[in-house]
């Protein structure tokens, strides 16, 4: 048996976007610092709206200019969803770290593929599979979902988010994400895979580069684990880093 979780936080700035960027080409130190001895910095798969798949910011100026839609001051420019399956999955089709392993492909186009499905088509702006860290089984999406507000296209994540509360009939909406989320991966990737465990934690805005990344450690130790749970780690690493922000 295999498991299934999410992450989510909200961007709410263009340096978000930014510092993002500046982590997924591996400008930063926090990214160098995460790649292996033998790896190249930024081999993995990646796909995004803008010419430079890993260049957030024009990606969702792309896909701004695509949708013709607008902001809402103050709400969320796009959501980054941290799309986690059991490495073992991976690993039964080939090397966790091979571009080419078939399930490494496939977590790379479902994961888009199910932020789509609430989102809404077109609302995946970029998509990232690290294979240069340690670990992997982890699929970066940010996702920037379009509804019309007074026959205008706005950007609205809560909306979306909404939506999808509806559609599961989960109590809040980030259980239904880690509903949904499993229940896709069920449906199209494999029948074996299950929820990870609930859990209540705490939801912040947005993760530092270095909480990111104890977070993924975490979570990677913890779901290969049959009696723990990727919420436990990302509970104890947002509580543990105070109020810190990239």
């Amino acid at each position: 048996m295999f498991k299934a979780a999410i992450r989510v936080n909200k961007f709410t700035s263009i340096a978000q976007l930014r510092g993002a960027s500046l982590h997924a080409q591996r400008h930063d130190e926090t990214g160098k610092a995460r790649v292996r001895d033998d790896a190249e910095p930024g081999f993995g798969l990646a796909w995004s709206k803008a010419e430079n798949d890993r260049d957030y910011l024009a990606a969702f100026k792309a896909h701004k200019s695509e949708l013709g839609a607008g902001e809402r001051k103050g709400s969320p420019l796009c959501l980054q969803a941290i799309c986690v399956v059991s490495p073992e999955w991976v690993e039964k089709a080939g090397n966790l770290h091979d571009p080419d392993n078939p399930h490494n492909r496939q977590l790379f186009d479902q994961a888009k593929a199910w932020a789509e499905s609430w989102g809404g088509e077109g609302s995946v702006i970029a998509t990232r599979l690290d294979l240069d860290e340690k670990g992997g089984a982890v699929v970066d999406v940010l996702v920037s979902p379009v509804r019309e507000s007074r026959g205008k296209p706005v950007i609205s994540t809560n909306k979306a988010l909404r939506e999808l509360k509806e559609a599961t009939g989960e109590r809040n909406e980030y259980s239904a994400l880690q509903t949904s989320w499993a229940d896709w991966c069920r449906e199209n990737l494999d029948a074996e895979i299950v929820r990870g465990t609930r859990k209540e934690i705490t939801q912040r805005q947005h993760l530092s580069p270095e909480t990111y990344g104890a977070v993924m450690d975490k979570a990677r130790e913890s779901i290969r684990a049959p009696s723990e749970g990727l919420w436990d780690a990302v509970r104890d690493a947002d509580l543990s880093e105070g109020q810190t922000e990239a």
